[in-house]
């Protein structure tokens, strides 16, 4: 009997939301540090004459790295325990 065929669009898909997951977590870890002015970060932002500019960047960078944050941990932890 021939094994069934798999998905060819399942790591991408495994891949794609991890990463969502991790950017949505970095954008919350961003948002509790300026909520919660952690270290006056808050402040500083708000303060600046290029607040959203600022903020973008920084949603940016948290975003790109919790991203892969998602990703390696789906793939290093998740994926050996799913089929």
């Amino acid at each position: 009997m021939a094994p069934a065929p798999r998905d060819p669009n399942k790591l991408p898909r495994y891949v794609a939301r991890h990463a969502w997951r991790g950017v949505i977590l970095g954008w919350t870890v961003l948002l509790a540090l300026l909520w919660l002015d952690a270290g006056g970060f808050g402040t500083r932002v708000a303060g600046s004459a290029d607040r959203e500019l600022i903020t973008a960047m920084l949603a940016g960078a948290f975003g790109s790295t919790f991203a892969l944050v998602g990703i390696l941990w789906g793939v290093l932890v998740r994926l050996p325990h799913e089929d």
